[in-house]
């Protein structure tokens, strides 16, 4: 069965535009058992991808320029400036907030903002909140005359210091950690280990709906180590509770992947102590701030059309949020090309700062929506817009040659949601039947400021170095992006009374 270990990288798309690659059983398996489907590396080909999109009508053939492949080369380029973050010998690595990874992200979207001659082209800073960084760190575990190293060790985020020169204690297993796993368990002074299970299609996991951080904290526990959820060996950054702006620790704590977990939990198995040797050296770092990219193509009005992405990201980041800027820098592209007299609206396109550290830049708009937002008749927010579906066997993901149905949103009138609902049926944007109760991802501070849609996926590998280009199809992609097209065109034939939320439905035709 596949794993999703990752060995080494490999060249996509383009040259220099990088991902990692899941080895296990099956990838090996398959160089004497090919499947018609795959590549020589176990992934799932691009021309292999079914389309569930109609053909194109005469009225749609204007959108056939957006094809999914050149996308996926600029989603590429943005997943490159994380690998130069790693590259670069950065442990906390990616597009992160705050750092200079970020500002070049930034500065990336401007440049294609003038590449496509957007005017107005600029950018503005936020101030962030002080910022947990860390900056060295190490874990072994002893026991029964071995003693291990683990591959994909990183701090939770939000975990403090360990003691100068370090901490030592025994390990104590504690399952999921519930009150149950804790009953008769003396874990003060010990290094409380934890199975943490994912929330199926989330980025959530038990160990925090548990409680199990507190829980070990109140018992007088010196650390808590979390295993993530299960398939491979994924390193991840997340917290082991509350959210990921500012989650509140008071113990040292770690995450590492399944397979190096499962190492841990079966030398503590042995019945032989086990001790853990931990250093941890983390900082908040004060003062920082974070820029988003601005441009505009302005409409024969003086009412906008919002479009906007985040920029920060975990590791890679290419699905969160590669692909979302990828789509966005797309679209700028296309409506670019079609003369200002026939664009009815300004479109403003942003590339937002800060997303993972509490969401700046929208909830800047959201706090002053009576004047930023007063002329815009709709947002767009392109965020994880294609993700490809994973079968969950046994404990292990299966890639499927499918593009997986995306969650979603729209506020706004009868008239919006019938728009956004055709164009995402027209082009084959798969959907979860019902919408979601809100617009998660970096609209939601602002997502009731003014009509908006988006549809938005957040999988298992959210937030881990598995997040690459190998799951992004291009033709998700394409979908997104030609949808998100028509609906602009659409949106741009009616008043904006027919789009707010309080708009009756149109009569039926």
């Amino acid at each position: 069965m596949m794993s999703l270990k990752r060995m080494f990288r490999r060249s996509v798309v383009c040259t220099g535009m990088t991902s990692a690659l899941w080895a296990g059983t099956a990838r090996a398996q398959q160089k004497t058992n090919p499947s018609p489907l795959l590549d020589s590396s176990g992934y799932v080909r691009e021309d292999a991808y079914l389309s569930n999109a109609s053909p194109l009508s005469a009225a749609d053939q204007k959108y056939g320029s957006i094809k999914g492949l050149p996308i996926k080369k600029l989603a590429g380029e943005v997943v490159n400036i994380s690998l130069k973050s790693r590259d670069d010998g950065n442990k906390y690595w990616g597009r992160i907030t705050g750092t200079p990874y970020e500002k070049m992200t930034a500065e990336w979207a401007e440049s294609k903002f003038h590449q496509f001659g957007l005017t107005d082209i600029h950018e503005q800073e936020f101030p962030l909140q002080p910022q947990w960084f860390p900056l060295d760190w190490s874990v072994a575990a002893s026991g029964g005359g071995k003693t291990l190293a683990f591959k994909t060790l990183t701090p939770a985020l939000g975990a403090p210091s360990t003691p100068d020169g370090g901490l030592e204690a025994e390990a104590v297993w504690v399952g999921l950690g519930t009150p149950a796993d804790f009953l008769g368990r003396d874990v003060h002074g010990k290094v409380v280990v934890v199975q943490s299970m994912l929330q199926p299609g989330n980025v959530g996991h038990s160990a925090a709906w548990e409680g199990a951080l507190k829980r070990a904290a109140d018992g007088g526990a010196a650390a808590v180590i979390g295993i993530w959820g299960y398939d491979g060996n994924l390193s991840v950054w997340q917290s082991m509770g509350g959210g990921l702006a500012n989650p509140t620790f008071t113990i040292p704590g770690f995450w590492m992947g399944w397979e190096d977990g499962k190492t841990l939990r079966d030398l503590i198995g042995t019945g032989q102590p086990v001790k853990i040797t931990m250093q941890l050296k983390t900082e908040m770092r004060q003062g920082l701030k974070a820029s988003a990219a601005f441009g505009t193509l302005p409409g024969m009005t003086d009412e906008n059309i919002i479009v906007l992405a985040h920029m920060d990201a975990y590791f890679e980041g290419a699905l969160d949020n590669a692909s979302g800027l990828a789509t966005m820098a797309t679209l700028a592209d296309y409506f670019s090309r079609i003369p200002k007299a026939q664009r009815r609206r300004n479109l403003i396109f942003i590339a937002t700062a800060g997303h993972h550290s509490g969401s700046p830049t929208t909830t800047y708009f959201h706090n002053h929506r009576d004047a930023v937002l007063a002329k815009t008749v709709l947002m767009i927010n392109c965020e994880h817009t294609s993700y490809s579906d994973f079968l969950l066997w046994h404990t292990v993901f299966r890639q499927d040659n499918i593009v997986q149905g995306r969650r979603w949103w729209v506020y706004g009138s009868h008239n919006l949601m019938d728009i956004a609902q055709s164009a995402w049926h027209t082009f084959g944007v798969g959907l979860v039947a019902d919408m979601d109760p809100n617009a998660s991802g970096d609209m939601g501070p602002m997502e009731r400021d003014a009509p908006s849609i988006q549809i938005i996926r957040s999988p298992e590998q959210k937030h881990t170095d598995g997040d690459t280009l190998d799951i992004v199809p291009a033709v998700g992609l394409e979908a997104a992006a030609r949808a998100y097209a028509k609906i602009i065109d659409e949106v741009n034939n009616l008043g904006r009374d027919q789009l707010v939320a309080d708009t009756p439905a149109a009569p039926a035709k």
